[in-house]
């Protein structure tokens, strides 16, 4: 049973309409019936929600037909749950949720709304030591990072190179690297120099300068990388072309997944094809390419909440919006210039 009984039966939710920018896809509803869950779900009420760039890059990419719009914005939440539905959780408990993009399209959920259904697996408890804010910036990116680095191989002799150190992906990624005692080579623009530094990197390269590829074969590390990360999803193939110059044999590049440009999926496909498939004794590039698809891992969040409590890994909050300023919100988002994690404060 639900703790309230004052449960409303309408809210308020910023809902994709359509296929565009936010500012065309996007609907502020006040009257979106407040959906009941399911056996095997709970219903939350939304405190924060935390923006990520698939989001707005699907709104933009996707045609309706493929996405059963309408439906709330957003994947990444923290809340109170007010139906436990006769789970393991109590009604009360402070909890963070993710709704992946394939479980957003087939219930229609998302987290920019006042309230969501989830199933069980997709939420954990709360630290109690983080805000509402930093709790909903935790789990999309937080599951792609460890996902990432275990897609490369856990291996604590290893160096990693990772791209995109001010991204919230990269913020991560590199704080789980110092927690395996990796030394970390992070990139990012010169004025972000400090914040990659202080979040735990070893190294710092910055990406403005001239082309990273150059940079690194110019100075190979010692040991070479045994992994990159691509936290920036580049659509730029230079850095794993070259890669033989500054990857150990054996190693992985790892990307979270390059966007099309104005150029289209089909030449974004077709550019990194050439490269990927392309035999070693053809002029091919040796390292391993590989992509990172998350999947919701219930023990993976359990994990990170624990490194949280032990102090080994934060959540970082670039900007916070109002609920009635999520437009606001996705145009600091889409600047690709946040440290870390943009926030709408949703009750």
């Amino acid at each position: 049973m639900s703790s309230d009984s004052t449960i409303p039966k309408m809210q308020k939710a910023w809902m994709v309409v359509r296929q565009g920018k936010p500012q065309i896809a996007l609907e502020f509803k006040i009257d979106v019936p407040v959906p009941k869950p399911k056996s095997g779900e709970v219903l939350v009420k939304v405190r924060a929600a935390g923006f990520n760039p698939v989001a707005w890059k699907l709104m933009g990419t996707l045609p309706t037909a493929l996405t059963k719009r309408p439906h709330p914005a957003e994947h990444d939440l923290a809340g109170v749950i007010v139906d436990a539905n006769g789970s393991s959780f109590s009604n009360g408990d402070e909890v963070i949720g993710y709704i992946p993009v394939s479980l957003q399209f087939s219930s229609r959920q998302g987290a920019l709304a006042q309230y969501a259904t989830l199933p069980v697996d997709n939420v954990v408890l709360k630290p109690a030591k983080l805000s509402w804010e930093e709790a909903a910036g935790l789990p999309l990116a937080a599951h792609t990072a460890v996902q990432s680095l275990r897609m490369g191989g856990f291996d604590p002799t290893k160096a990693i190179f990772i791209n995109g150190g001010s991204t919230a992906i990269g913020i991560y990624a590199i704080q789980l690297a110092k927690a395996m005692s990796l030394h970390v080579t992070a990139t990012a623009s010169a004025r972000n120099e400090s914040f990659v530094r202080g979040v735990g990197a070893d190294k710092f390269l910055d990406y403005t300068a001239r082309p990273l590829a150059e940079q690194l074969s110019d100075d190979p590390p010692e040991p070479r990388f045994g992994m990159i990360l691509d936290a920036a999803g580049s659509l730029d193939t230079a850095l794993y072309t070259n890669s033989a110059a500054y990857v150990k044999k054996g190693g992985a590049y790892v990307t979270t997944g390059p966007y099309p440009d104005k150029s289209g999926w089909m030449c974004l496909l077709g550019r990194w094809a050439s490269v990927v498939l392309r035999p070693s004794f053809l002029g091919g590039t040796p390292t391993t390419w590989k992509i990172v698809h998350v999947v919701n891992i219930k023990e993976d969040m359990e994990m990170l909440c624990t490194l949280i409590e032990r102090g080994a890994l934060r959540p970082y909050v670039d900007s916070t919006y109002e609920f009635e300023s999520a437009l606001d919100a996705y145009d600091r988002a889409m600047t690709g210039r946040a440290t870390g994690k943009v926030i709408v404060k949703v009750e």
